[in-house]
């Protein structure tokens, strides 16, 4: 049986999902292993995954802290189809997203 360390998966899919959408141009340093939290986004109309045959009712998005310490995010090279972003102060960032989202973020966010 093979066993898996999920603290391990964790971050390297939170190092993977930040090259791959923001480039590999910054000076990154991961706070921890753990995440910090996490959304949950249901499904307004379940979707279907072809590929496993089952129904999917929402996602769950895990959160890690990062500090940025030189560089720029460079989307011309993503794969998520990302087009834009912004870099936002923990003030700002209720303006750009729904309330539900906000009030499950706003305590991971860090005053400075």
């Amino acid at each position: 049986m093979r066993r898996y360390d999920l603290t391990s998966i964790s971050f390297q899919a939170a190092e993977r999902t930040l090259a791959e959408s923001a480039g590999v141009n910054m000076n990154t340093w991961f706070v921890g292993y753990h995440p910090i939290g996490h959304f949950v986004y249901n499904y307004w109309k379940p979707k279907i995954d072809e590929k496993a045959k089952v129904e999917l009712l929402g996602e769950k998005t895990f959160f890690m802290k990062c500090r940025i310490f030189a560089g720029q995010a460079d989307l011309s090279v993503n794969t998520q189809g990302l087009e834009d972003f912004k870099w936002l102060a923990k003030e700002e960032i209720q303006k750009y997203v729904i309330p539900q989202y906000y009030s499950s973020i706003k305590n991971m966010l860090a005053d400075r």
